[in-house]
């Protein structure tokens, strides 16, 4: 599976949160603004900047905050689920 991003996306931090706010038509697409925690952030901009594969989020995730590898790719594929829900990944 290769990860991305659907175009219509901009990344916000408001307060202490990140948000991804979409615009032009994929507002239409997707309502509201979705909610990022601080390693969803990290993970998003690791997608925007070419990062395309599960294991490659694991070693981005593994780097910044040196949990194991299991806990790191159970957690990337939820947080993948969840924006495949919404709309936001290309298929």
């Amino acid at each position: 599976m290769t990860i991305k991003i659907k175009d219509g996306f901009v990344l916000r931090k408001i307060g202490a949160s990140y948000m991804a706010v979409p615009f032009g038509a994929r507002a239409n697409e997707v309502k509201g603004m979705i909610s990022l925690s601080e390693s969803g952030y990290l993970l998003w901009k690791a997608i925007q900047g070419g990062t395309d594969t599960v294991e490659g989020l694991v070693e981005v995730l593994r780097k910044e905050y040196d949990v194991p590898e299991e806990i790191a790719d159970r957690d990337i594929r939820a947080f993948l689920d969840g924006l495949l829900q919404q709309g936001v990944l290309a298929e």
